[in-house]
């Protein structure tokens, strides 16, 4: 692995579709949008001597008004070099589209249930650790007796994405949607920071498809795209979250922490924490597939509702007056967990083709090499703050598509 970060000037043609490449890691990184997720699994990432502790945020519960996210960098990784990114201008459609993601996301999980479902898939990993491997993690104390660390550790982490969110770089180099790759970040930093402790990377295809449904007037197809990668955001968010529990790289989330819980005949059970934060949360798995549509492979996919039921999985389609609420940022606790039941019922057959499965791999990626160095140079570079009324229009972008690209400001004769 080269020793430089070389990053570049940003192009306008960016926005424009452009087929990712190279391949997604099989493991619990990879949140994918088709049946085959159930082969990941969590692997966390360094180690620190201090148990998280923080204070409760309060950014979402009060409205847009006095919500910023005040440290925000978003890179392009598109060239053979997977070292080699592009710093995204705020003005560009693909930073715009992705702060949309990464606020919808971080606003789920600050959210009352959100909250709610983020501690419970704490404690859920937790219990599921024997004594060795309690002795081996960072997070120190008996939740059992004390739940109100689980609490403090829940808390500090939505402070630290709120504050410093993950740098997001939108990679040509995926198949699912999004992956969180951790590294070991205790010689960089004495305690978990997300912006340290993980690679945090969107699927560039799934992006520039979108900006075309939206510049080519397909507004609900958009609307699709939104909420996809909104709640593979949060997916991912969840994972970065159990990193700051384990603070090592081989402490793997117990088997039982899934949603629904994986495993057959052939293979043993895994955990994936993503999976079971979304089934506590909203009550489903977000999975997308390709139908007859006028964008053909450049589609969201008809989206589809993977739920449990008394005889094993079922499957709706997902509400899109419910979808178009959540995307407006309606995180009421009497919205959780959705209503599946009153869904329309569908079916996945083996013949149906998932969206992933029309993206194609490029070059040369990161593998399991660690990450450490190239993490720190991308923490030297400028941060972008996007205050509450640009967010504000970014956040509109749900209603009115067009918005993905910024507002005019009338020159001043």
């Amino acid at each position: 692995m080269s020793q430089y970060l070389s990053v570049n000037s940003y192009s306008s043609g960016s926005g424009t579709r452009s087929r990712s490449s190279g391949r997604d890691r099989s493991d619990d990184r990879d949140r994918s949008s088709g049946r085959d997720r159930s082969s990941g699994r969590d692997r966390p990432d360094g180690r620190s001597s201090r148990s998280p502790t923080g204070q409760r945020p309060s950014s979402s519960r009060g409205g847009l008004e006095r919500e910023v996210l005040p440290e925000v960098r978003v890179l392009l990784q598109d060239q053979t070099n997977p070292e080699s990114l592009t710093m995204l201008p705020r003005e560009s459609r693909t930073f715009r589209f992705t702060v949309f993601v990464l606020h919808f996301a971080i606003s789920l999980m600050e959210s009352e249930k959100g909250r709610a479902a983020l501690i419970k898939t704490g404690h859920k990993v937790y219990q599921g650790w024997n004594r060795h491997d309690r002795k081996d993690v960072i997070f120190r104390g008996d939740v059992r007796r004390h739940p109100e660390l689980m609490d403090q550790a829940v808390d500090k982490f939505l402070t630290n994405i709120r504050n410093d969110p993950p740098n997001m770089i939108v990679s040509s180099r995926l198949i699912g949607e999004g992956v969180v790759q951790r590294q070991t970040w205790a010689n960089v930093k004495p305690d978990f920071e997300v912006k340290w402790g993980v690679v945090f990377r969107l699927n560039k295809t799934v992006i520039d498809n979108a900006i075309v449904a939206a510049e080519g007037g397909y507004k609900e197809e958009f609307q699709r795209f939104l909420f996809l990668m909104g709640m593979s955001t949060a997916h991912e968010l969840v994972h970065a979250f159990v990193g700051v529990l384990t603070g090592d790289s081989t402490t793997l989330t117990p088997p039982p922490v899934n949603f629904p819980r994986q495993g057959s005949s052939n293979s043993a059970p895994r955990g994936e924490s993503g999976r079971y934060f979304e089934g506590e949360l909203v009550g489903f798995l977000v999975e997308a597939y390709y139908r007859q549509h006028n964008l053909g492979d450049q589609q969201a996919g008809k989206l589809v509702a993977r739920a449990r039921g008394t005889q094993g999985t079922v499957y709706y389609h997902i509400d899109e007056d419910w979808m178009l609420a959540r995307l407006s940022l309606n995180f009421g606790a009497n919205n959780f967990p959705a209503p599946v039941s009153s869904w329309i019922p569908t079916r996945v057959n083996l013949s149906d083709i998932a969206m992933e499965a029309k993206r194609q791999p490029s070059g040369e990626d990161f593998g399991d090499r660690d990450l450490t160095a190239f993490i720190t140079r991308i923490n030297n570079l400028p941060v972008e703050r996007v205050g509450s009324a640009e967010l504000r229009e970014i956040m509109s972008m749900a209603v009115l598509p067009g918005r993905i690209r910024p507002r005019e400001v009338p020159k001043v004769k």
